[in-house]
């Protein structure tokens, strides 16, 4: 944002540009930039939560602003719930990924060790 946006917009295209990176590095399976996008969104997502005066205040000073900076507003907060869920989605698939993973590579140990002939 510019230097004239109010707060909340700045912290609102802070949110939504974090939780869009860790979806577009969940979805490319960039496994090293993981770890820094996920600490990024978390940090991100806590400022939102720890929004001076709660989620009442972050409400009323999203609808005290102008139309066009409000619509923008709703439109980030719309984009980041949407890759905040599609990110769980994207993780979850991740984490059974590992799994078989995981199991694949232990059945292929295990009968590389274990024959027929002993």
């Amino acid at each position: 944002m510019s230097a004239s946006a109010p707060p909340v917009l700045d912290l609102l295209a802070q949110v939504a540009h974090a939780v869009a990176q860790l979806r577009r590095t969940l979805e490319q399976l960039e496994l090293p930039g993981l770890e820094p996008a996920v600490r990024q969104a978390q940090a991100a997502l806590e400022q939102l939560q720890h929004y001076p005066g709660g989620q009442d205040a972050l409400r009323q000073a999203i609808d005290n602003l102008p139309d066009a900076q409000r619509q923008q507003a709703q439109r980030q907060l719309e984009q980041a719930r949407l890759d905040h869920e599609v990110n769980g989605e994207l993780l979850k698939a991740a984490l059974q990924r590992n799994a078989a993973m995981q199991a694949y590579t232990a059945q292929a140990s295990a009968s590389a060790t274990y024959s027929s002939e002993g």
